[in-house]
């Protein structure tokens, strides 16, 4: 006969918080685009399809993120090797900028595009 031991019930608990939590994570990510930046001081929600300019204040100075027609760039980083400025516009799910010297963090979290029907990508071929 089977008998239900702690060992399986905390199993089963941590198997169901999972599960749980995937579901909020998924429908956390299935909406609208948002724009999510991380700073050492604090992280900041802003809508995609909004037009936005942002300073954000970090350890070596000023680092600029702009919104404008659905994309997101750095125009502006008191950083001294400007790769965020030069990385351009992102506007797709999961692109993302980062001012490491700055320690700011930007990147687009939604619903990405998702291929048509019966065509084929390039990760499944």
């Amino acid at each position: 006969m089977f008998r239900v031991k702690l060992g399986d019930i905390i199993i089963f608990l941590c198997a169901l918080a999972v599960s749980i939590s995937s579901l909020f994570l998924f429908h956390a990510f299935s909406g609208a685009e948002e724009v999510h930046v991380t700073t050492d001081t604090g992280k900041w929600v802003y809508d995609l399809s909004v037009d936005t300019t942002v300073d954000f204040e970090g350890p070596i100075g000023i680092t600029t993120m702009e919104i404008h027609d659905g994309k997101v760039h750095v125009p502006y980083s008191e950083c001294r090797n400007q790769v965020c400025v030069l990385a351009g516009d992102i506007d797709s799910a999961g692109e993302w900028i980062a001012c490491l010297p700055n320690n700011v963090f930007i990147v687009i979290q939604g619903a990405p595009e998702v291929a048509g029907e019966g065509e084929v990508d390039d990760a499944s071929f």
